[in-house]
């Protein structure tokens, strides 16, 4: 029986060299397969048999093949592989607000801000010259055309950034679905064996890879061979069930905001890594914040100064008519009340009346009161105030419009000394109408007379001592802006835009340089290195020969045995 034993143990280690040099011969052919992980056979003792007082072991035996794989730097790739995608992602929209500042060039927002402030100082060096009058009005239509334009800019950014969002997660739930569908199937041909279904293992491993590009992803592998797929607490994929997702776009006045919801129970996908996160948090903040918000707060600070010197100057006529650009919705409420926007503070308004018949100009100071009561001034107080001086007509009108005018064409008027703030709360008298960089323009009344430019602060057609405030708000500190200047916060705005996008890409370097490192660790122990197979086809090629050498014996053994029988 010994004899039959050791070829019985001869041929097992023939089978197992055999696998073997099977499984060297695969690795080497896939040396150069994307996403091929090196394969091993594992090899253990035969179990051994009894002879008398002694156990004969029987050989060899192959337990399994198996994939080599460490867990750990495959879920730190995929960990960085998230983090990467979302830098990757947010640096493409820094080179597009980068493209947007566009600075050092003739056509940058700090080049038009400086255009705007040198108009109206030319036209404080030279108040009779019309010409430089007009220049600063269509130097103030530049401002607010470039200003529109950056703001179509980031909508269509924000849209187009909406809409690969969508595009982001129909690849998840396609990718879900590649996952959980690997996962039945490696189930079914893994069950009860040691081995991997080494060729669908490959294939999921690449699914969970790119997967992990898009969303950040925890993959915990299970006993029967399935992974399960977690994003932030909830899971994805479990064996072959899966939760798809879809987005959801709320929409709020001209805010819109999106989020990603499970379909099956429109709970949020709590993203906080990958290329879906760089693209909602992008989407959702160049509508809300962001670069987006910051340079339309530049915008509210360009109208809101402007606007405040503006209202209380004199151009080199008065007005007839005005009416006020700003709706009151409640008229007879406080206007702090009817307008929670308005920037009103409790103090009042010179209103200056000219008769051209006699030359004679008087003024009426217009209080108003803002303490939080209810005595408050409202809308229809303020138009009663103005009603009541001779020569003038002041109402509010059906569609909330503060209107004044004269009585007669004789009777012109003109603004000073605003320390409320009303008349540029109501839009009376402002240079600049809107109240975002979406909406800014120049008053078309200035545009088609621009005799109404606000330039004098010493009455109709004296000096141009406002035009002079309104180019020193530019470059000097402002009492609008809390002694700063306009020029500093664009300044500020930039400086503090750059030093993020640098921070930015530093981050996005070093991310893809520990990629790289994970990356060689993860090769050198999962790729197929040829020197490496070259020396394991050697030995296994050695042991069959050897192998085959013992059976050779044995068999010959066994014949001089039989012939001596």
């Amino acid at each position: 029986m010994s004899l039959f034993s050791a070829i019985q143990g001869s041929a097992n280690a023939l089978r197992v060299n055999q696998l073997g040099l099977q499984i060297v011969g695969n690795n080497i052919s896939n040396v150069n397969t994307p996403g091929y992980i090196r394969q091993e056979l594992i090899q253990a003792p035969a179990l051994g048999y009894r002879a008398g007082d002694m156990i004969i072991g029987q050989g060899v035996q192959a337990v399994g093949v198996q994939q080599k794989l460490d867990e750990f730097v495959v879920d730190r790739l995929r960990q960085t592989q998230s983090q990467l995608s979302y830098q990757e992602t947010i640096q493409g929209n820094n080179a597009e607000i980068e493209s947007l500042l566009n600075e050092l060039s003739d056509t940058d927002l700090s080049t038009r801000l400086s255009t705007l402030a040198n108009a109206f100082q030319d036209v404080a060096n030279q108040p009779g010259n019309e010409s430089y009058r007009t220049l600063a009005i269509q130097r103030g239509q530049e401002l607010a055309s470039h200003l529109k334009s950056i703001s179509g800019t980031i909508s269509q950014i924000a849209e187009r950034n909406r809409d690969e969002v969508e595009f982001a997660v129909d690849q998840i739930n396609r990718l879900v679905k590649g996952v959980a569908s690997l996962n039945q199937r490696i189930i079914e041909i893994e069950g009860g064996t040691n081995s991997d279904a080494v060729g669908l293992r490959d294939e999921r491993l690449k699914v969970l890879d790119e997967l992990s590009s898009f969303v950040d992803i925890t993959v915990t592998e299970q006993l029967n061979g399935s992974v399960t797929v977690f994003v932030g607490g909830d899971y994805l994929v479990a064996d072959a069930t899966l939760r798809e997702v879809e987005p959801r776009i709320s929409r709020s006045g001209d805010t819109t905001s999106i989020e990603i919801i499970f379909k099956d129970t429109d709970a949020p996908l709590n993203v906080q890594g990958g290329k879906l996160r760089g693209l909602y948090e992008i989407a959702n903040a160049t509508s809300n914040e962001g670069f987006s918000g910051k340079i339309d707060a530049l915008a509210k600070d360009v109208i809101r100064v402007v606007n405040r010197i503006h209202t209380q100057g004199q151009g080199t006529r008065g007005f007839n008519r005005v009416r006020g650009d700003s709706t009151i919705q409640q008229p007879d409420t406080p206007l702090e009340v009817s307008n929670p926007n308005f920037d009103i503070d409790n103090g009042s308004f010179v209103i200056q009346v000219t008769d051209a018949r006699t030359r004679q100009t008087t003024s009426y100071d217009i209080p108003v009161k803002q303490l939080g009561l209810s005595s408050d001034t409202t809308a229809t107080s303020l138009a009663a105030s103005i009603d009541g001086i001779n020569g003038l007509s002041a109402t509010v009108t059906n569609d909330g419009k503060l209107e004044i005018q004269s009585d007669s064409s004789s009777i012109q008027f003109s603004f000073s000394n605003d320390t409320s703030g009303v008349l540029a709360a109501l839009g009376i008298n402002t240079f600049f109408v809107g109240d975002s960089m979406a909406n800014i323009a120049v008053r078309q009344e200035i545009v088609s007379d621009p005799s109404l430019l606000a330039i004098s602060v010493d009455g109709v057609g004296n000096g141009a001592g406002n035009a002079l405030k309104i180019a020193e708000a530019f470059t000097q500190p402002s009492e609008y802006l809390g002694g700063r200047s306009l020029n500093g916060i664009y300044d500020s705005l930039v400086s503090e835009t750059t030093r993020e996008i640098n921070t930015q890409k530093g981050v996005t370097e070093g991310l893809r340089n520990f990629k790289q490192t994970l990356e060689s660790r993860h090769l050198g122990l999962s790729g197929v290195n040829l020197d490496e197979e070259a020396v394991k086809m050697m030995l296994y090629q050695r042991a069959f020969q050897a192998s085959a050498k013992m059976v050779s014996a044995v068999s010959e053994l066994l014949e001089s045995l039989i012939n001596i029988v």
